[in-house]
């Protein structure tokens, strides 16, 4: 499929977001951004993302036990939740969204910090050609710093 040109972003790079699926976050990731833009949304935190990745999930996960890989912090949220709200596997979207913003369950808050830290950075790299391999399992700040320091180098 041919993609459309754009001045902002570089379409190359971009297509190539999705090139690895072994980690399923990718998907739930942009679907989230995605599904806040559509809404009109102009400024969207790490934890409605997040939240709104896990409701995305939650169905999948919890009805078919989608195994979403062998380490995937947003598989083992949404079996976490499951775990202490009973929530059905049927739960509305809305539901999962409110008992989200109000849990104040330890592991679910260190699951979804461990996502908040390591997704939005992750799905930078079809446009870090430069950073390879073990590079991306370091601290969140240096991968953030690595970042911002190539985005800049291209503006200059």
């Amino acid at each position: 499929m041919q993609l459309p040109y754009s001045d902002i972003l570089d379409i190359a790079h971009f297509s190539r977001l999705f090139d690895n699926k072994s980690e399923c976050y990718k998907l739930f990731w942009f679907q989230a951004i995605a599904g806040k833009i559509k809404e009109g949304c102009h400024t969207i935190t790490f934890e409605e993302l997040i939240d709104e990745m896990i409701a995305d999930a939650w169905y999948m996960v919890s009805e078919y036990r989608l195994n979403l890989g062998p380490n995937d912090a947003l598989e083992r949220v949404v079996h976490r939740l499951s775990e202490i709200s009973h929530m059905k596997s049927s739960e509305k979207k809305e539901a999962i969204l409110k008992y989200l913003a109000t849990c104040e369950d330890k592991e679910v808050i260190v699951l979804k910090r461990t996502l908040a830290q390591n997704v939005p950075y992750r799905l930078q790299a079809p446009f870090m050609a430069s950073m390879k391999g073990k590079e991306w399992n370091r601290n969140g700040r240096i991968i953030l710093n690595r970042i911002m320091k190539s985005y800049r180098a291209g503006w200059n």
